[in-house]
């Protein structure tokens, strides 16, 4: 086999592998991403995420928020990348060191070019939602606790409060 014979063959292994396997999810069960952020595990349904990015460059916009990291340009595309831990109240300013990439999760909801930043990228799980305990915070976002005291967010309700709202007045 030539090397180039052997380049395409490992090129489209990897595509391969890299592809998660299609699945629907059910009434009863969810895909999630798995993150770390600090000492507790989150996750994020993946139909809410169009893809994980690790970002570097990130440029700060002045007079934002604190969970507003910055923006980013993705393949073209300017990305507001948002602080979850600070979002959700886990530290106060976000830890972000300018020469290191940070994993952002790209988010896929309509109408919204943002990404969130977490500490750690931990993996694709699938959860039962009839297993979830109720979370003890009773916050608006918290779908439930799952194996590991995984806390489920609900990224939809999360930035569809209002709360997150950036105003130029």
């Amino acid at each position: 086999m030539s090397d180039v014979e052997l380049d395409e063959v490992l090129r489209r292994r990897a595509e391969q592998l890299a592809q998660l396997p299609v699945t629907e999810n059910t009434g009863d069960e969810v895909e999630v991403l798995a993150c770390q952020m600090g000492d507790e595990r989150y996750a994020v349904e993946t139909r809410h995420l169009r893809a994980v990015q690790w970002a570097t460059g990130v440029t700060p916009v002045p007079c934002t928020p604190a969970f507003v990291v910055g923006i980013v340009s993705v393949r073209g595309e300017i990305v507001t990348l948002l602080d979850l831990a600070t979002m959700i109240g886990l530290r106060g300013v976000p830890l972000l060191a300018a020469d290191k990439p940070v994993p952002v999760l790209l988010l896929g909801l309509a109408g919204m070019r943002a990404g969130l930043v977490v500490d750690e990228v931990l993996g694709v799980e699938r959860l039962k939602l009839d297993a979830l305990r109720v979370a003890p915070s009773g916050r608006e976002f918290v779908r439930g606790i799952g194996p590991r005291d995984t806390v489920v967010l609900d990224v939809e309700a999360l930035l569809g409060s209002g709360r997150f709202t950036v105003s130029d007045e």
